[in-house]
């Protein structure tokens, strides 16, 4: 469905002003439903949208995240969640405590 000529104009482009801010508002019901729909959408959809940001937010005060191989081309890998295919090896580095300035 998120590919389906009849719900998008030129479907394959990259375009990630389809997602700007209100840009929802336009769309069919349908027309991307990462968590399913219907009767049998995910119970978690609410959860995850509301969790995953703000346990990457906390994560990413105190480490900074690096690709082990800058150079990596990552493709994606559809199972039950999308992910990356092979896996993204990364490497955590502590921030260093910023000091207040009294």
């Amino acid at each position: 469905m998120h590919r389906h000529p009849e719900l998008r104009e030129d479907p394959e482009r990259f375009a990630p002003e389809r997602f700007a801010e209100n840009a929802e508002r336009c769309w069919h019901t349908f027309k991307y439903f990462p968590f399913g729909g219907g009767p049998h959408i995910c119970i978690g959809n609410q959860f995850a949208s509301v969790e995953g940001p703000l346990i990457l937010a906390t994560i990413g005060q105190h480490y900074r995240f690096e690709l082990l191989h800058p150079n990596q081309q990552l493709a994606l890998e559809p199972q039950i969640t999308l992910g990356p295919k092979g896996g993204m090896p990364l490497r955590l580095h502590r921030r260093t405590p910023s000091r207040k300035a009294t």
